[in-house]
């Protein structure tokens, strides 16, 4: 499977992304923030990019005011 990881400056950024992605039914894992990917924030946001579609998860998040750097994982 790909994922896309989300990572987010903070972890009230990172709480704020899940209450979003819930809200509009978009599967995700919160996991450990990847080592090969620098981050403030020790949490970040795995989501299956076969399945959901990253359009609209960007669309949503940015919406609502949140940045986020988007990394792909095999």
């Amino acid at each position: 499977m790909k994922y896309i990881i989300l990572i987010f400056e903070s972890i009230h950024k990172v709480m704020k992304a899940e209450q979003i992605l819930a809200a509009n039914k978009i599967k995700y894992d919160i996991i450990p923030t990847p080592k090969e990917f620098s981050s403030d924030c020790g949490i970040s946001v795995r989501i299956d990019s076969s399945v959901e579609d990253i359009e609209i998860i960007k669309s949503v998040l940015l919406k609502n005011n949140l940045n986020f750097q988007i990394h792909n994982k095999k």
